[in-house]
Parts: C-alpha cells; structure tokens; sequence
C-alpha cells in the first residue's frame, strides 16, 4: 500500500492525536522518573531504524520502564501503529512512525501544559 507524503503526514497525526487523548499520564510517557520516559526513548530509537523489524523491535514495550497505566495505554497504541504499517513498505513504515511518535510527543506535551492549566481532569 502507497501512501502518499499528505495522507501519511495526516494519517501519523490522527493516530497520535487520538492515542494523546487516551493516554493517562503524559507526564510519566514523556520523561518518566529519569527526565526522558518511554515515548522519547522510543522516538530516538527509531530515527535511527532500517527496516520494518527494527521497528517491532524498537516497539517492544518491555524494555522500557513506565507506570503500569502507561504501559497499558501504550500497548493499545503499539498494536495500533503495528497493524497500520504491517502493509506498508519498509520506507514507507519508518516515515509513518517516525511521523507518528514525534506528533505523539506534540500532542502529549500540549496535554500536559494543558492539564497543568487546569483545562484537562
């Protein structure tokens, strides 16, 4: 399946967008205990991935530590953002998730300052 830059760009944004909302602790998801938490972890792993399989590899969730909350919330997007690239190319895999997890860092960053604000429960 080819996708072309926009449809991936706005596909990367709705998944992000959707999967920020749900998360319960962006706090714990972004930086963790030590400042940098699983989400940008996971974002610098990527950047430097080859292939579909380093990918799943990065995406595996038990090498990281977050709260048990997060872990769940970020399973259900992991399976999520694995079945939409198991039909796309290597190329076109790496740039959708690369896309995805740095708008999933923007969506949870607003969430927080948000929330900080007062303007999420």
């Amino acid at each position: 399946m080819k996708y072309k830059n926009m449809s991936i760009e706005n596909e990367a944004k709705k998944l992000a967008a959707t999967y920020a909302r749900w998360l319960r602790n962006p706090q714990d998801a972004l930086f963790g205990k030590d400042g940098e938490g699983v989400v940008l972890q996971i974002y610098k792993k990527l950047k430097q991935a080859k292939d579909k399989n380093e990918i799943a590899e990065i995406l595996k969730l038990d090498q990281y530590t977050m709260e048990k909350s997060t872990l769940n919330d970020m399973t259900r997007f992991i399976s999520d953002l694995l079945n939409k690239v198991q039909k796309m190319d290597d190329q076109s895999a790496l740039r959708f998730t690369v896309e995805v997890f740095r708008y999933f860092q923007i969506a949870l960053a607003t969430k927080l300052e948000d929330m900080n604000k007062g303007l999420w429960a």
